[in-house]
């Protein structure tokens, strides 16, 4: 005899065909772990969701929909005990304060940088290299906590540290009239250092919203549709922060000359690049913001080569596109529009992934849902 939590042996495919009288009866013996340790009827729904459970779906099991499905599966599957549930993780939105401290460092010591390197211009390019290197440990010591945590991924890492590199020696490997750390550079590197407790907060105020959407929703349609205005709402509000702060450094670095739009444009969509390949990692994504991060690099790698390619004589052609958006633009238009395209297209992607349930369970409830994903057990 099988004990209360004890997952009932699997259901022959023939059981299917001949059709239970109780059809949600199938559903229980599928994903009993994932029922018996839902801490909500929430969770549930949004493990179904990432089984391929849908509206349509629920509705051959005598439901509306998937959250109406999932609190009677919540109510008829008996809770783990308390020794046999999975241990609790603390809040990953909470910022703590000394989680606060970690995220203005890197803010910090890039500030520290940019004076020492205006203090000895002789050897501001050395001192770009070093304040980069510590800027980029600092921010990874402070991605590890509060509510930008997020599974590593392979190439993440690298991908980020590139974009920054060019951001800082792009437009003087591209041309012989600029240098590290003038203040275009300066103030868009300074502003996505100082961003960083900006975004924790957007990323925790995301996650709030979308859980709150979440528990008012009655349809994975309804869901996907509300969760899109707090995304974009978010984003929005970065960019102006992340405005903000790049104008601010600007003048004062220039003494009151206005900002450059090219490098004001280059700096937000680095930013905002950044910051929505963040939020897909943090919710299970990390692959996408891989993805993401990397067609940048790629772009911007494709046009450094070519510019490289087109200081020989026999292959000059091969940067004449490049020479010619910086003739137009100015050497930080390639860091602008290598970002911009990508950040257009993560942001696509994150407003439809990121409108999916099961990019809103947290880490416990994932870990319950990968599996299933591995074998693909999902019910049609």
């Amino acid at each position: 005899m099988t004990g209360p939590h004890t997952a009932p042996e699997p259901v022959e495919p023939s059981a299917r065909r001949r059709g239970p009288a109780d059809p949600v009866l199938l559903l229980i013996r599928r994903h009993y772990e994932l029922c018996a340790t839902a801490v909500d009827p929430l969770e549930i729904a949004a493990g179904l969701e990432a089984h391929g459970v849908t509206d349509r779906t629920a509705a051959q099991f005598r439901h509306r929909d998937v959250f109406s499905l999932a609190e009677e599966l919540y109510a008829r599957v008996p809770r783990a005990t308390p020794a046999d549930a999975p241990h609790q993780e603390p809040d990953a939105t909470q910022l703590t304060p000394g989680q606060l401290g970690w995220h203005l460092l890197p803010g910090a010591v890039c500030a520290a940088g940019i004076a020492a390197a205006h203090a000895l211009p002789a050897r501001a390019a050395v001192i770009a290299g070093g304040t980069l290197l510590l800027v980029l440990l600092a921010a990874r010591t402070a991605l590890r906590r509060g509510p930008l945590r997020a599974a590593p991924a392979s190439g993440a890492g690298r991908c980020a540290c590139w974009l920054l590199a060019f951001a800082l020696y792009g437009p003087w490997s591209l041309t012989t009239h600029a240098a590290p750390l003038d203040p275009g550079t300066s103030a868009g590197l300074l502003a996505c250092a100082l961003a960083l407790p900006p975004a924790a907060w957007c990323a925790r105020r995301f996650a709030r919203r979308a859980r709150s959407v979440l528990a008012q929703s009655h349809g994975l349609a309804e869901f996907a549709a509300g969760t899109r205005p707090p995304l974009l709402a978010e984003l929005g509000l970065f960019a102006l922060v992340l405005s903000a702060l790049f104008a601010t450094g600007y003048l004062v670095l220039t003494h009151g000359v206005r900002p450059d739009p090219v490098a004001l444009g280059g700096c937000v969509a680095l930013g905002l690049l950044l910051f929505t390949a963040r939020l897909l990692a943090v919710h299970g994504l990390p692959s996408a913001a891989v993805a993401g991060t990397g067609g940048a690099c790629a772009i911007e790698a494709a046009a450094l080569g070519a510019q490289l390619l087109g200081r020989v004589p026999a292959l000059r052609a091969c940067g004449t596109p490049v020479r010619a958006l910086i003739a137009t633009a100015g050497p930080g238009s390639v860091q602008a529009v290598a970002c911009a395209i990508a950040a257009v297209a993560v942001t696509g992607y994150a407003i439809s992934a990121l409108g999916r349930a099961s990019a809103h369970i947290g880490d416990r409830a994932i870990t319950l849902v990968r599996p299933a994903l591995a074998d693909r057990a999902v019910v049609r």
